[in-house]
């Protein structure tokens, strides 16, 4: 009788353990995760007509890389997935990585306008919030 008791008591001390565990982790957001390669293909099949016929995969790819370095720079995204969130708000403006991008491509040999440009980080966008990677809008 007693060995009954004691493996009863045991599941449910176990159960209600567990089930604490479950219920705090189901109330954490999970991290967005980036994949290069899917942003790349969602961008470049989404671009207007007048950007496709212009612009290739690597044109996307190297906007979106530079465009990532830019959002790790102002501490926005990381390349660790189990990187503990910040608890402070971090926002940035929408000029500000249009600006870092025009510089980019200045320096480089790359030959994009900036309506090219302007036009890739729109589609990224809606990448982000495909993923979740938006959070509440500020105002």
């Amino acid at each position: 009788m007693w060995v009954v008791l004691c493996a009863v008591a045991d599941f449910v001390i176990a159960a209600v353990a567990v089930g604490a565990v479950v219920a705090k982790q189901s109330r954490k957001a999970l991290p967005a995760m980036y994949d290069l390669n899917d942003a790349v293909d969602f961008v470049a099949d989404r671009l207007p007509p007048e950007d496709a016929a212009l612009l290739t995969y690597d044109d996307v790819r190297q906007v979106l890389l530079w465009h990532l370095e830019f959002l790790q720079r102002e501490g926005i995204a990381s390349y660790a997935a189990d990187q503990p969130r910040a608890e402070n708000l971090v926002v940035v403006s929408d000029d500000k990585p249009l600006g870092y991008l025009l510089g980019k491509v200045d320096d480089s040999e790359m030959d994009l306008t900036d309506e090219q440009i302007a036009a890739i980080l729109d589609r990224e966008r809606e990448y982000y919030r495909r993923i979740g990677a938006f959070g509440p809008v500020v105002r």
